[in-house]
């Protein structure tokens, strides 16, 4: 049975990122989601529980112009069931946008319990911690996606 060491290792290391670098590949989809971005990430601290990543920077598609981004996760700590749930505040704080629940399956590695459902796409993520890093491993399949999105935060 683990303990909620693990858990809070994960939560102390995600309190204390700096950067983010991630790069997005399209295979066979045509969303054109291709590129690298890289940027800041200012931790907020809503309460022992919550933690939210603005993220800001620029995306670079292999050809053309590179773009500003910015992104705001909501990260939350469910220490009873063992589980970190990561939301994208794309529509303010009071309109999260659920997108899953990771737990623990080995000592360094957490993966989604069920896909996030979005029409007709499925997204399922994998998070690893290598070292001084973060490793968010995002797949999105369906029947016109196929994608993998791969961040690393330092």
């Amino acid at each position: 049975m683990r303990t909620n060491f693990e858990l809070s290792a994960l939560w102390e290391r995600l309190a204390i990122v700096k950067t983010l670098e991630f790069t997005a590949e399209s295979f066979d989809s045509g969303s054109g989601w291709n590129g690298s971005g890289t940027g800041p990430v200012a931790i907020e601290v809503v309460d022992s529980a919550t933690l939210l990543f603005h993220e800001t920077g620029q995306w670079s598609p292999p050809e053309g112009t590179p773009l500003n981004f910015t992104n705001v996760f909501r990260w939350t700590a469910l220490p009873d069931q063992r589980l970190i749930r990561l939301e994208h505040l794309r529509f303010g704080k009071t309109h999260p946008v659920y997108l899953f629940d990771l737990q623990q399956t080995n000592t360094s590695r957490w993966d989604s319990v069920e896909p996030h459902v979005c029409s007709d796409d499925l997204y399922t993520a994998t998070l690893e911690c290598q070292q001084d890093q973060l490793h968010l491993d995002w797949t999105v399949k369906g029947a016109t996606k196929n994608e993998r999105i791969r961040y690393v935060y330092s």
